[in-house]
C-alpha cells in the first residue's frame, strides 16, 4: 500500500542518498578491500543436504541434493568453501556447484567450521 512521505522520512533522504553514493563510488586509489580477505575451508559431512523453497505464500518446498555423478544423496560429501562459492565432492569423484543451495543452508547442517 502506498503511503505519502512523511516530513521525517524525506528529513532522512539527503543523508541515505549520501550514503548510498559512497557505497556505490568506486574505491580511491590505493584503498583496500572493504571486507578482510577470509581463508577457505573445508569439511567432510556425512547426510544430506536439503535445498528449500518458497514458490508462493503458504507453500514450502523441499527437495534432496543429489550427486550429478551416481545419484548419491547421503555423502559423505566433502564440502569445499572459497567465501563466494560452495563445492559439493562426492566419494564417486564427482564435484558440483549446481546444488542451487544457499550459503545458510549449508552453514546450518556443518560443524563448527
Amino acid at each position: 500500500m502506498a503511503r505519502t512521505p512523511t516530513e521525517a522520512g524525506e528529513a532522512l533522504l539527503p543523508g541515505l542518498i549520501a550514503v548510498f553514493s559512497a557505497l556505490a563510488a568506486p574505491s580511491p586509489p590505493g584503498a583496500g578491500p572493504l571486507t578482510p580477505p577470509a581463508e577457505p575451508w573445508q569439511v567432510r559431512y556425512e547426510g544430506r543436504f536439503r535445498r528449500h523453497g518458497h514458490p508462493v505464500p503458504g507453500v514450502w518446498t523441499a527437495s534432496t541434493v543429489h550427486c550429478p555423478g551416481c545419484g548419491g544423496t547421503t555423502g559423505p560429501w566433502t564440502v569445499t568453501c572459497d567465501w563466494s562459492r560452495i563445492a559439493l565432492g562426492c566419494p564417486c569423484g564427482s564435484v558440483t556447484r549446481a546444488h542451487g543451495l544457499a550459503f545458510s543452508e549449508v552453514r546450518l547442517v556443518l560443524p563448527d567450521v
